[in-house]
């Protein structure tokens, strides 16, 4: 027997049931759960927002798909380098390898064979996603490309991480993958680090080379950061690759609400990532969601 002629003979409340089946994934499709109840309408096409104090989701679409993550990638890179005693204050030149590994990334504003400190370069690998630095950082620790890569597999390991895997160490690599859920437990870990915490709640910041005369400003790929009233960025991190399109991953402290981790995922262009990022902020301080 056909399909059609399964649904000649239905009941009436039978091809109901059968029509809502079938509309359910696009309705899944068209927003959040919240788009529904009052909640912001997003675009991005993973999305979590977690109340960190109860660890309770308050949006959620697609959170546990496995995604390409892009730059993203670095957190779990700056938690490495702080895992393996980074020595903040000291120098690291940048070299060919180096060159290497940012090559078909963005832009870069590290001079080849110039010195920086330690934590200027943090500054630019988390406040603008500059790939050399995070090369330069991992041999500062003693973790050449490959190394990194595979120490960095293994905290995702010790994470408990079942669906984030690192192929790369930048996020040029459109193999590197996790879920929303997963990266909320990555930038919350890296908001708890004091260093990374304070870099990536920095709206700007010049570097001064310990070898080299050009200073550069670099200022953090999340424009919302330091210019939202009432709104702390307790940790920020941006990506885009094409594959993986734009994505954010943040934890804030809003005033009077509490601390809420915010991931977004997918979505088509920057402004729409930001645009995404204002609304969510802007419904947890005007909603009735509050930390206990």
């Amino acid at each position: 027997m056909t399909f059609c002629t399964i649904r000649r003979q239905a009941r009436p409340w039978l091809q109901i049931i059968a029509g809502l089946a079938l509309l359910a994934p696009a309705l899944s499709r068209a927003g959040t759960p919240a788009d529904r109840d009052g909640g912001p309408k997003l675009s991005a096409r993973a999305v979590l927002v977690l109340d960190v104090s109860s660890g309770k989701p308050l949006l959620g679409r697609n959170a546990t798909d496995v995604r390409p993550i892009a730059s993203l990638t670095k957190l779990m890179a700056a938690l490495v380098f702080i895992d393996r005693g980074l020595k903040l204050d000291q120098g690291t030149e940048v070299n060919r390898d180096d060159w290497k590994v940012a090559l078909e990334g963005c832009r870069t504003r590290l001079e080849l064979k110039w010195t920086y400190s330690n934590r200027d370069l943090l500054r630019a690998a988390l406040m603008a996603s500059d790939n050399r630095a995070v090369s330069a950082l991992g041999r500062a620790v003693g973790l050449h490309t490959n190394s990194l890569v595979q120490a960095m597999n293994e905290r995702a390991g010790r994470m408990g991480l079942k669906k984030t895997e690192f192929r790369g160490p930048v996020g040029i690599d459109v193999g590197n993958v996790s879920s929303a859920w997963e990266l909320a437990r990555i930038v919350r870990a890296a908001s708890k680090v004091k260093v990374l915490s304070e870099v990536m709640g920095t709206k700007e910041h010049r570097i001064i080379p310990l070898r080299g005369y050009i200073k550069p400003w670099y200022r953090n790929t999340n424009p919302l950061v330091g210019t939202v009233p009432g709104v702390r960025f307790l940790a920020s991190k941006t990506g885009y690759n094409n594959k993986a399109g734009y994505c954010l991953a943040t934890v804030v402290e809003i005033n009077g609400r509490g601390q809420f981790t915010v991931v977004l995922l997918g979505s088509r262009r920057k402004l729409d990532r930001v645009q995404d990022l204002r609304r969510v902020l802007h419904w947890l301080q005007n909603s009735a969601h509050k930390s206990s």
